[in-house]
């Protein structure tokens, strides 16, 4: 049969489909449809939705659709265009980049819960009366130090010219990067431009959205997960029509509609939760720098600890490197002190780095809190000051294990031990959370003698309840912080001097500032140090230096005490004296004979499913076909470290190339390979560029 007369479009829906469906667009629509419309579709004997990504006369249909009796599209859902151009050309690039489907794609940016338009209220102001409304920002203005002012002129000098530049703001903690980003905010939004704000976790950003709102009031608008639907549908729709042009949030606001886009601020632009999870596993981060060069805009990176592939490309003139190496109001940088836990004695040496050594004292695997931490504790509490404890292991004991026959309780759906939780009487995965009450007997001898090992979250909690009776103190964890609110609650509390010591997970070293904060103590800086994933160290060394910087933000000097059994390692000195360069110089020679990020690029191709023969074979019948074609460095295929995760088993197989390009092209054949081949049992998933090896 010949192709339908008139104009066809190309449609995108938002489901697993290798390219997008060809549709008919009837006489009534002729001349009203074009790309970024979200129009209703026939499929599969129902009604879906997508979204067009071009349009053209039937005579250039594609080679697969040309013969076919095409199927029309039922009408324009809303009528005015959803997906503006450059948000288009993004999720093209999403597609293509992350190897996902360009439905998916689109669907992540424009999730179906907001791709209707909110009825507009009757007398709703417009925009230009919203902006009118908001005493003038520079009321709010400190200080700047002249580090701050020459970086606040280059940046706006950037701004003027439209020019499109790239600033890494490396500061060290508490020099001050906050204003920085909010003076350039001012210029941008003075000049009619939009900007993007971007945090990391948005539960964990609340004193910069205290800030922000502090200060631009109704201008800006925050856009995240946590917002009811119905606010989250209102402020996409703000921003599409230009009711808001300054947008605060998460990972997913990089998508919004901002009009006239001329700056995006990507805060802790290290962190790995900038990373999605889930198909599309788009990296925020990267995301957003694509957005600013189809949009030209401006864009500021900042962080007191960057990630190795940020550091690199400022150092070779890819970005422009801005540095705030003082904190402010000349605050001096707080002392450290390592705490030997192999060593019994109480002696204190100075290393060779110039950094304090303390023997551990009597402390012992009963208790998380040395003899010093204790002390250095105790005179918080009588200066009425306080303090962060971090551990970023929760639970109680991190395995329990029958002391008669040696038998470990783990999960029997993941590769995991079962982590005790004292405070729920229970064995929880971390993972799936398969819980098991707690047993009085081995299930193997019947023994009921247990041993608890490691340390977690509610064990540091007892040991304070036992040495400090007097303390007040908060738990900030997963745990904790189940409950809708419960985050902001305890942040809020803490921030208002209604507790002495807030403990908890990598929650606590994200960015906060609360002046009255004298002392950080690390329990176990050795931790992160011992994960299987070749960004451990950097992950390690980020945390440490992030959470220190928690220290002497107010008039005192900090005081940072880590517990350590390795004070000779290099991550633990950087982190100790908060030298990046050094850092930087020797995680680079580790990496650069390995090939690994950021000498070259990486991607990694997992394969799960519940017969791990299968799994096996199906890797390696790949594997044995990317060495013969593809021309990069394979490693594998081998178990994943979390070798079953929820009852699958995991095997993967690392690519290394230098060409990104490449790289892509060849996962795009995987994945196409798999969706001829079908699943038999086996999944088949691309992670370029992943945060995570685990």
């Amino acid at each position: 049969m010949d192709a339908p007369a008139g104009s066809v479009a190309q449609v995108a829906l938002p489901v697993a489909l290798a390219t997008p469906l060809t549709y008919s667009i009837p006489a009534d629509l002729e001349g009203r449809i074009t790309p970024g419309h979200r129009v209703k579709v026939p499929l599969r004997g129902r009604s879906a939705f997508g979204f067009v990504l071009s349009v053209g006369p039937a005579s250039e249909l594609p080679s697969d659709a040309a013969g076919m009796n095409l199927r029309e599209i039922s009408g324009l859902d809303p009528e005015e265009v959803v997906l503006t151009p450059d948000l288009l050309e993004l999720t093209k690039w999403i597609a293509t980049y992350y190897v996902a489907p360009i439905g998916q794609a689109i669907e992540a940016a424009v999730p179906r819960s907001i791709a209707r338009p909110p009825r507009t209220k009757k007398g709703e102001a417009p925009a230009q009366e919203d902006l009118a409304t908001h005493p003038d920002p520079r009321a709010h203005h400190l200080d700047l130090t002249e580090d701050q002012t020459r970086a606040v002129a280059r940046i706006e000098a950037s701004l003027n010219a439209r020019d499109g530049q790239t600033y890494l703001l490396h500061g060290v903690t508490a020099s001050g990067k906050t204003e920085v980003y909010l003076r350039a905010a001012e210029t941008a939004l003075d000049q009619g431009q939009g900007v993007l704000f971007l945090v990391p976790e948005i539960a964990l950003g609340t004193q910069i959205i205290g800030r922000i709102r502090e200060r631009f009031g109704e201008r800006a608008a925050e856009y995240h997960s946590q917002l009811k639907p119905a606010v989250r549908r209102k402020t996409w729709w703000d921003a599409r029509r230009g009711r808001v042009r300054f947008i605060v949030g998460a990972r997913s606001a990089v998508f919004l509609p901002v009009e006239n886009l001329g700056l995006i601020i990507i805060d802790e632009e290290h962190e790995p939760s900038y990373k999605q999870s889930e198909t599309p596993r788009y990296q925020g981060r990267d995301t957003a720098l694509m957005r600013a060069r189809i949009a030209g805009a401006v864009t500021i990176m900042g962080s007191a600890t960057p990630s190795l592939e940020s550091f690199t490309n400022a150092r070779s003139g890819k970005y422009t490197r801005i540095d705030l190496p003082q904190r402010i109001d000349a605050r001096p940088a707080p002392t450290v002190t390592l705490v030997d836990l192999r060593s019994r004695g109480t002696q204190t040496e100075e290393s060779p780095c110039g950094i304090a050594v303390r023997g551990g004292g009597d402390h012992a695997a009963r208790d998380p809190l040395s003899g010093y931490l204790l002390e250095r504790l105790q005179a918080v509490l009588a200066a009425e000051d306080q303090a962060i404890l971090f551990l970023n292991r929760r639970g109680f004991a991190t395995s329990v294990q029958c002391h008669d026959c040696g038998f470990v309780f783990d999960c029997p759906r993941c590769n995991v031990v079962l982590t005790h939780h004292s405070s729920e009487g229970c064995l929880r995965c971390h993972y799936c959370n398969h819980t098991l009450a707690v047993v009085a007997s081995c299930p193997d001898c019947q023994g009921n003698r247990f041993d608890f090992r490691g340390v977690g979250t509610q064990r540091v909690e007892a040991a304070i309840k036992e040495h400090l009776p007097e303390a007040r103190f908060l738990r900030m964890d997963l745990d904790s912080t189940r409950k809708r609110g419960e985050l902001a609650r305890i942040i809020k509390d803490f921030e208002a001097g209604d507790a002495d010591i807030l403990l908890g997970t990598q929650m606590v070293a994200k960015g906060f500032d609360f002046p009255r904060v004298t002392l950080v103590g690390v329990i176990n800086a050795d931790r992160e140090m011992g994960l299987p994933d070749f960004r451990g160290q950097e992950r390690a060394f980020q945390l440490l230096t992030q959470v220190a910087g928690r220290a002497g933000r107010g008039d005192k000097t900090g005081e940072v005490i880590f517990q350590t059994y390795m004070p000779e390692h290099h991550v633990i000195r950087a982190a100790a004296r908060q030298d990046y360069e050094s850092f930087w110089q020797q995680e680079m020679s580790e990496r650069e004979p390995l090939g690994y990020p950021p000498v070259s690029r990486l991607a990694n191709l997992l394969f799960d499913g519940p017969d791990e023969s299968a799994v096996i074979r199906r890797a390696t019948a790949e594997a044995d076909l990317l060495r013969s074609e593809s021309g990069l460095t394979l490693l594998g295929p081998a178990p994943m470290p979390l070798s079953r995760l929820k009852g699958q088993f995991r095997w993967h197989i690392t690519l290394l190339g230098p060409q990104v390009r490449r790289i892509t092209e060849v996962l795009h054949g995987v994945v196409r390979r798999a969706r001829e081949a079908g699943s038999r049992g086996v999944r088949v998933q691309v992670d370029m560029d992943p945060a995570s090896m685990l």
